[in-house]
């Protein structure tokens, strides 16, 4: 389990006490409605007072997947050189705190996003960022190209967006990368084909598949299942009162893919299940160059059954 690191905790809490907590809890509600209704395309959060209540109901989950997403990545890529990131629909500047968190190299980070609301968090939010941020008011699918940036980052954005405008974004967003691109989705059912064809036109792009895909072969996970994984966060106070909800933390899903430039090393296949334990063996449902696969780990091969039982879901095994 993670934590949200305790200075950004205590800058969320000193942006929330500038607002009666009626007022932006009330906001949290109507706003988790809206999330949870069928989306048309419509701007979901426009007034300061939804960025806020955005802030303390979703950044703490949402910190979760991309912290889980960028991990995941980490082991497969070489970060000591890059400096620099562009956070494409950054809200209220989560990924920002994320990168800050693991790739403490980043000192160069530009934000956009086309809600003055969301901008105006974000700077409260990320301005005690060692380093400098740069902030852009503007409408994503509008921008044609992006300076180049080591890192860039498409966290849940592109289910707003229709089919062709995913693909212009998702083009720009190849032609900004240096190093690493990430795109981020929550991890449903509903979302998961956004990242399957987003990781297709990489492909086609040239990509190299960093994460989850230990591979660049086609995507063998097919509906009903979708390719999703699990980060628990603890629940600061702030989340629980938006929510209205007293357990102290939550398993946030992700859907994610990454694309690196350079050629990666793919060893391993990924789970994408946890594993199933059963007497005299552990049954591993796992997917790489082969697609997926189940594989039965015996209790009488002592090293293999010994690498099986420290596995989880999102662990990469060796084959």
């Amino acid at each position: 389990m993670i934590t949200l690191p305790p200075v950004l905790q205590h800058a969320i809490r000193q942006l929330l006490h500038q607002i009666p907590s009626r007022q932006w809890s009330d906001a949290a509600r109507q706003l988790s409605e809206r999330y949870r209704a069928p989306r048309n395309g419509s701007t979901l959060v426009t007034a300061p007072i939804d960025a806020v209540a955005y802030t303390a109901m979703m950044l703490p989950a949402t910190y979760a997947q991309i912290h889980r997403a960028l991990r995941m990545c980490m082991p497969h890529v070489e970060t000591d050189e890059w400096r620099s990131i562009l956070d494409i629909g950054s809200g209220p500047g989560t990924a920002l705190w994320v990168a800050h968190a693991l790739l403490p190299s980043l000192v160069e980070r530009t934000a956009i996003e086309r809600e003055p609301a969301f901008v105006a968090v974000a700077k409260q939010l990320c301005d005690i960022l060692p380093g400098r941020t740069s902030y852009v008011v503007h409408d994503i699918t509008a921008t044609q190209s992006w300076a180049e940036h080591d890192v860039v980052i498409i966290g849940h954005v592109l289910n707003e967006l229709s089919a062709p405008q995913r693909i212009r974004i998702i083009d720009a967003a190849w032609a900004a990368t240096k190093q690493l691109l990430i795109i981020i989705e929550p991890g449903t059912s509903n979302f998961f084909s956004i990242i399957r064809d987003a990781r297709q036109q990489l492909i086609d792009c040239g990509a190299q598949i960093v994460a989850p895909c230990t591979h660049n072969n086609s995507c063998p996970m097919t509906s009903p299942d979708w390719c999703h994984f699990g980060q628990k966060i603890a629940r600061p106070d702030f989340q629980r009162h938006a929510r209205a909800v007293s357990v102290g933390w939550e398993e946030a899903k992700v859907s994610f893919v990454a694309a690196s430039r350079h050629a990666t090393d793919h060893r391993g296949q990924r789970l994408v299940h946890d594993p199933v334990s059963h007497k005299g063996h552990i049954e591993l449902m796992v997917c790489g160059a082969a697609g997926l696969q189940t594989t039965s780990v015996q209790k009488r091969d002592a090293t293999a059954y010994g690498v099986a039982r420290r596995l989880s879901w999102g662990d990469v095994w060796p084959e």
